[in-house]
């Protein structure tokens, strides 16, 4: 055998990995799971295994531990492997790479994505001259090493950090020493840039590969040169085949003289986010190909005028002749927006598909009037605006959320979502367009009893005191999804006197912090199809849904939280399918845990318990838990003891997670099913300090569990 892949596999793989031993010839090993569904379970192998795997696999070139959440390290042998080309460790909790790893001279990919606890790279890892491909987007290095201009044939750099001073990683400048740097880079930490000649030496005008760039800032000391940002940023122009470029919490107090010239020809995306100390816009509508514009935070720029659309000095007059998506975010001093004068002339932006204007709080008035291609709007928390919104038939998204000074004539034929809010709820009292598909609105008494709402899928209400206190559901009978959450005043889903309501086509609902929500219809509710259920802050609700075991065949997921006045399940039980339970703080509910028959739900996998009460006893008792579960996860702060006899049966038992159990002080003397492969502690005191090392006779209770961590710390 010389390839392995188990990468598309939905089974477990095997817990012994020795059956794989005898492949020594093995030249590809891609032991990749797909995460599970759940999100809750994590693929799981410990750093003995991988070591064994390393020491029989000799003749590997490519090896992918992905996915592995709980690898925590990574064995030194793996500098054995003289012939890997390829390294894939994404969404592993490793800490650090070992430096026998810079020994791999023709390891050509390395791929490091979404490693949360990688805070360095090896010292020596400019060796790696063979290094074609370093992907570390989303892992939070604080710096790079030295010498990273020693990897010349390095193509694809996703990230680049910049070190603070000369010892403290590699400079801005080795850059430059990459020729052939291609595809997309982010550098990080340009405050850490001290000498503008070092950025000028990136030569990044030279990289004509690079087609996404972001350059972002992080924290500065209050000492900061804002002339010298700007002579930093003025020399890290890129090369004019550039199509994505972000600038991130740059403070000089101006742009650099390349960004909006016409001669970016091919750019198409553009952000400029949290650039505080800018007071204008530079001219963009210059860039003949853009496509999608966010500007966002610029907190110093109080009008958007002319100079915005450029001054002529492009082969074409026409300004933002390409653009589809354009969004103003967190504006707090925008006042004005001044329309250019050639909108008469066919408008300012014939192709604008989307205009998004959110929290922009102190702008007036003047949006672009002719949008002939106009088919998303959405404006929120612009209290100030005063506008009239043009309509036009292509309309299909509109949002209005506490802008009650922006008008609207009519809706769009063709609209299929809508958002609104305050006074624009008289929008519903003339009728939807029948396309209407998603509806979402805030602040509403009651929706009109005289209209029915045939079209719409997707139904949100939100936002606080004074809103909806009663849901006609009869009138959304094609309704896939409900969400409400933050109405004070909501009693019931139903206002009529229907015996049983009917939603064929419903698959998830949620209701969110509705303290006086009371009741789901009387008759119950006949729901098919519906998959997830989660109800939290709902504090006098004191039942479900009647006959919710037959009404319901489709539940998997049902999450009931903070609902102290819950004190049972109906009668008949929970749906038989239900695959995840998540009961947290509802203390009634918890001590009638015996009534509630978990025992008969054969496919219940997951279970996550959270009691803060003084009436625990001990926990679990033995007929509790069924014997098809695979993850627990309990939160009990006044719990002093687990029931060995409890878990016995639970044969498939993989994840055990006990959180802030503040009185526990040992595990049971019964020890944990043979199955369970991870154990988890957190915020425990008591047991931190009895299981922190590996001796005792306490940790003979456990020493057949492959992956113990406590507080996150893997325990080797």
């Amino acid at each position: 055998m010389r390839h392995l892949s188990y990468c598309r596999t939905k089974f477990d793989v095997p817990k012994k990995f020795e059956v794989f031993y005898e492949a020594k010839n093995l030249r590809t090993f891609l032991g990749l799971e797909l995460p599970s569904t759940s999100n809750f379970l994590r693929n799981n192998i410990s750093t003995m295994e991988v070591n064994n795997l390393l020491c029989t696999f000799k003749c590997l070139r490519a090896l992918s531990l992905s996915l592995y959440g709980l690898l925590a390290v990574l064995p030194n042998s793996i500098g054995n492997l003289k012939h890997l080309r390829y390294l894939n460790l994404n969404s592993t909790d490793i800490k650090g790479l070992p430096d026998s790893v810079c020994g791999l001279y023709n390891l050509q990919t390395l791929l490091l994505r979404d490693c949360r606890h990688l805070r360095e790279l090896p010292t020596n890892l400019g060796r790696l001259v063979n290094l074609r491909h370093l992907d570390i987007r989303g892992t939070p290095l604080k710096g790079m090493p030295m010498h990273m201009g020693k990897l010349r044939s390095l193509q694809n750099l996703s990230a680049f950090y910049v070190g603070k001073g000369e010892h403290s990683g590699s400079n801005v400048k080795e850059l430059g020493e990459l020729p052939h740097l291609s595809r997309s880079l982010c550098i990080s930490n340009l405050e850490n840039v001290y000498q503008t000649r070092d950025a000028k030496e990136v030569n990044l005008k030279d990289k004509k590969g690079l087609s996404e760039l972001e350059l972002e800032w992080g924290r500065r000391s209050e000492n900061y040169d804002s002339e010298q940002e700007r002579d930093v940023l003025e020399q890290l122009c890129p090369h004019t085949n550039l199509k994505s470029l972000s600038i991130i919490s740059y403070c000089g107090a101006e742009y650099p003289s390349w960004l909006g010239a016409c001669s970016f020809s091919n750019m198409v995306s553009l952000k400029l986010d949290d650039c505080k100390y800018c007071s204008s816009l530079p001219p963009l509508g210059l860039l003949p190909a853009l496509k999608e514009l966010s500007i966002e935070g610029l907190h110093g720029v109080s009008c958007v005028d002319n100079k915005f659309y450029g001054d002529g000095s492009c082969a074409t007059n026409k300004p933002f002749k390409s653009l589809e998506k354009l969004t103003f975010k967190r504006m707090l001093e925008w006042k004005e927006w001044f329309v250019f004068e050639g909108e008469d002339e066919g408008g300012v932006f014939p192709t604008l598909r989307e205009l998004r204007i959110i929290n922009c709080p102190k702008l007036t008035g003047n949006l672009p009037s002719l949008l002939p291609s106009l088919s998303v709007i959405e404006i929120e928390d612009c209290p100030q605006l005063v506008a009239s919104l043009p309509s036009p038939s292509a309309l299909h998204e509109l949002a209005l959320t506490n802008c009650d000074k922006v008008a609207l004539k009519d809706l769009s034929p063709k609209l299929q979502s809508l958002g609104i809010g305050g006074c624009h709820v008289t929008l519903l009292e003339g009728g939807l367009p029948t396309t209407l598909k998603t509806l979402q609105i805030n602040g509403v008494l009651q929706l009109p009893g005289s209209h029915y709402y045939p079209s719409i899928e997707r139904l949100k209400v939100n936002k606080g005191p004074g809103s909806l206190w009663s849901l006609p559901l009869e009138f959304f009978p094609k309704l896939k999804s409900i969400h409400i959450s933050n109405s004070d005043n909501l009693e019931s889903l139903s206002a009529s006197d229907t015996s049983l309501l009917d939603l064929t086509s419903l698959t998830k609902l949620t209701i969110k912090s509705c303290p006086n929500f009371v009741s789901f219809p009387s008759g119950g509710l006949c729901a098919p199809n519906l998959t997830q259920i989660s109800i939290s802050d709902c504090y006098k609700l004191k039942s479900l849904a009647e006959g919710m075991h037959t009404l319901l065949p489709s539940l998997l997921y049902l999450k009931l939280k903070d609902c102290p006045e819950l004190e049972s399940f109906p009668e008949g039980g929970l749906p038989s399918n239900l695959q995840i339970l998540e009961i947290d703080w509802c203390d009634k509910l918890f001590l009638r845990r015996m009534e509630w028959g978990l025992q008969s739900l054969h496919s219940l996998r997951e279970i996550e318990i959270w009691y803060n009460g003084t009436e625990v006893g001990s926990f679990p008792e033995e007929a509790l838990l069924p014997p098809s579960l695979v993850r627990l996860n309990i939160v009990f702060p006044q719990l002093t003891s687990l029931n060995g006899r409890g878990f016995q049966h639970l044969t498939l038992l993989k994840q055990l997670e006990i959180w802030v159990c503040d009185k526990l002080q040992c595990l049971p003397e019964e020890g944990f099913p043979a199955s369970l492969s991870i154990l988890d502690i957190f915020d425990c005191p008591l047991l931190e300090k009895r299981y922190r090392r590996k001796n005792g006779k306490e940790w003979r209770k456990i020493s057949h569990i492959p992956i113990i961590r406590i507080n996150n710390v893997v325990i080797t």
